[in-house]
């Protein structure tokens, strides 16, 4: 079973700062930017694949143009590894508010091929319920103005019915006009009136009935259901006419179990061998295991009567204790971002495992609300938390810390004013850029990096702004750059605040670094006006005591320490997701044991076209023992690499021995078991040879734990709540 996360540009700045909190460099372009995929190697990187999403690549042209013409594993910014595989969907939940999907179904299979991924998904419509008595009606958005507004629209219409408003694209696709021919062709967008939600409920929607800016429906998850599955209809047609790079997935959508079934019964029907269970996203366990399992007993019953396998993917779902369930109900891939997201999206957002998790201590930036002194108290009182936290998490005295600040930012602000009498008029500061210049300073004065980190970048950009300004010919006061260090100045005799105190702690105690020594400086800084986190205090006081960080075994905790744990901006928060990706993928590994299945190829490998019809004329008793296995991941190997059952055989095949090992071993770091049925001899540890193929199922199973009569028993109907 494989993993994947959903790209959407989560990256770090590689050379990123933490002392300073400044970024490698300020030009985007020039950053050494990693991905989850970049930190890890490739024996622990915590994922299996990537879900790339139109949506999502479209929200920015530049990186449309970008990947669509580089494909996702030439992208010189994306980087994803060849060997990591690559689905692309056209992200359904970005239009949900549309009343159809934006996209056409051949412009769908183009975009796919550009962009060479593994998988391309076929277009699905979100079925949304709604709790509104006369349905759902849709408006596009361009239609209001300052004459009529969304919010003047009538409480006796938006009470019975579930106003959806969206941007409608220019141009809806082909299949839209089968739906709803008023909307289609339309080169100009009048403007709403009062006049047209005049009148009853139903006199108004009879006239939005006509209406080309609107779309009303009564029963709109059914026709989101059948535009689900027409579609896959059609999609299908058009991808087995032509050759084309990528293996297509069938999306299909429900509302309860019964609908979810029926509908797989129609995409099967349409040949089908990768399905993909949608909107499941954000529902209950309870809601998503009851579907998963009647969607696994009917491809069960549907493998057993074909002697073929399907594959299952569930879109947006990664719940920890559902793995026993889309295990046994033979899933074989899902996807999700919630613990990459969860590093900062709410509170237990450091994680160790699914009943551990911890809260990260926030250590705030100045915010654009803040006036100029609140920044420079923000900034000065977060970096005696940062030293502390770090002398804390490294064992050392806080005191012998708070000290060298002391004396290192004594130095900054007097120095700032030597720098700038002497160099504010040099012509680096009279860049077009104001990045350039902030690039041009930071590198030129001493303490450029620490004036930032100590006194705000408000205080940086002031000056930064004023230097712009200054010029030799047109000369300022330098008075407005003394008033801005002389402010600076009386807040900064404020800090460190605490040292004091954490003398006499150190004193007392003959020891250093304690969480005692610590908590005196983070308690202070949680309960001050300026930050107000008391009510946080007793999360962080279990994190610090617990100092998850030394227990795990990422790369990231390794290097990074306690500021894993330190809630404070993306280069933190983001590595503390991929650092959560791992800790979740453990537990997936742990539960769902990565196991891969294989066979030999021989010389007659080339004269079929699909795997699957090689293994059946020529591995009979390999793929009956095979075909249908949970969790497992089936194919046949040659020199040249593995080949999976879906795939089309490759132009030439290569038996010699030592390479055809060579590539065994090379899986061994991403699985926990690799059976090998061949005729070769390994000697591999995580390696077992099979001489009887009839021996594979109970092998497989035995490791999962799982009996012959595996497949998990429905339960109740239930169905799928509002999203």
């Amino acid at each position: 079973m494989r993993f994947f996360v959903p790209e959407w540009d989560d990256a770090v700045d590689a050379r990123y700062d933490f002392i300073h909190d400044e970024l490698s460099t300020l030009n985007k372009k020039e950053r050494d930017r990693h991905f989850i995929w970049d930190i890890f190697d490739y024996e622990t990187t915590p994922i299996d694949g990537v879900l790339v999403s139109r949506e999502q690549i479209e929200g920015s042209q530049k990186k449309f143009d970008r990947i669509t013409g580089h494909g996702v594993y030439n992208d010189p910014q994306l980087t994803i590894p060849e060997w990591l595989p690559t689905i692309s969907d056209c992200g359904a939940w970005g239009y949900k508010s549309l009343p159809f999907p934006r996209y056409g179904n051949g412009d769908m299979l183009e975009f796919y091929e550009s962009l060479g991924v593994t998988v391309g998904v076929t277009i699905d419509h979100l079925v949304l319920g709604s709790g509104k008595e006369e349905g759902r009606l849709y408006l596009d958005k361009r239609a209001f103005g300052d004459d009529f507004t969304q919010e003047e629209l009538p409480d006796r219409l938006t009470d019975k019915v579930d106003i959806m408003v969206d941007e409608w694209p220019n141009e809806w696709p082909d299949i839209v006009a089968r739906y709803d021919a008023t909307i289609c062709g339309i080169n100009t967008v009048e403007k709403f009136t009062e006049d047209d939600f005049s009148g009853t409920v139903s006199e108004i929607l009879d006239r939005m009935d006509f209406d080309s800016r609107a779309v009303y429906r009564e029963d709109d998850k059914q026709v989101r259901y059948d535009i689900t599955l027409e579609n896959a209809l059609e999609i299908k047609e058009l991808y087995d006419d032509d050759e084309w790079s990528f293996r297509l997935m069938a999306a299909f959508q429900g509302w309860d179990p019964e609908s979810y079934t029926k509908a797989l019964s129609e995409i099967l029907d349409m040949g089908y061998q990768y399905v993909g269970v949608g909107g499941v996203a954000g529902s209950q366990l309870a809601q998503v295991e009851e579907i998963v399992k009647e969607v696994g007993n009917n491809i069960a019953t549907f493998e057993a009567e074909t002697q073929t396998r399907i594959d299952t993917h569930v879109f947006g779902f990664a719940k920890s204790d559902g793995f026993d369930t889309i295990g046994r109900s033979r899933v074989s891939s899902i996807d999700s971002a919630s613990m990459l997201r969860a590093a900062w999206t709410g509170g237990k957002n450091y994680h160790l495992t699914s009943g551990e998790r911890y809260d990260a201590v926030r250590v705030r930036y100045a915010s654009s609300r803040d006036d100029f002194e609140t920044a420079i108290r923000k900034s000065l009182h977060g970096q005696e938390v940062l030293r502390t936290l770090r002398a804390y998490g490294n064992g050392e005295s806080v005191v012998a810390t708070l000290k060298q600040w002391s004396d290192e930012k004594e130095q900054i602000l007097p120095e700032l004013e030597t720098y700038l009498r002497k160099n504010r008029h040099r012509s680096q500061f009279d860049l077009r850029r104001l990045r350039d210049v902030t690039e041009a300073f930071r590198a030129d004065f001493e303490y450029g990096y620490e004036l930032q980190a100590n006194y705000s970048d408000d205080l940086r950009k002031k000056i930064i702004k004023l230097l712009r300004k200054d010029g030799e010919e047109d000369p300022i006061d330098f008075d407005e750059y003394r008033q801005l260090i002389h402010s600076a100045e009386e807040i900064d005799t404020e800090f460190p605040r605490n040292i004091d105190r954490i003398i006499q702690l150190e004193s007392e105690s003959g020891e250093v670094g304690t969480f005692k020594q610590m908590w005196v400086v983070l308690e202070d800084y949680a309960q001050s006006d300026e930050i107000n986190d008391a009510d946080l205090l007793e999360d962080y006081r279990r994190t610090l005591r617990a100092r998850p960080w030394e227990r795990c075994d990422c790369p990231i905790c390794a290097e990074h320490g306690i500021e894993v744990a330190i809630f404070r901006g993306n280069n933190r928060n983001r590595r503390r997701g991929f650092h959560n990706t791992y800790r979740f993928y453990e537990d997936f590994k742990r539960e769902l044991p990565k196991i891969l299945v294989v066979t030999d190829a021989d010389s007659s490998f080339i004269n079929h076209r699909f795997i699957e019809n090689y293994l059946n004329e020529k591995r009979p008793e390999f793929w009956a023992s095979a075909y249908d296995l949970p969790v497992a991941e089936i194919g046949v190997i040659d020199a040249n690499g593995i080949y999976e059952w879906w795939d089309q055989t490759p132009a030439r095949v290569s038996l010699e021995p030592d390479r055809l090992i060579d590539q065994l071993i090379k899986q061994v770091g991403r699985y926990d078991l690799i059976l090998y049925h061949g005729r070769l001899d390994t000697d591999h540890d995580s390696i077992k040879p099979i001489d009887d193929p009839k021996e594979i199922r109970d092998i497989v199973l035995g490791r999962l734990g799982y009996d012959s009569d595996f497949m998990p028993k429905t339960d109740v109907q239930i169905q799928l709540g509002e999203y």
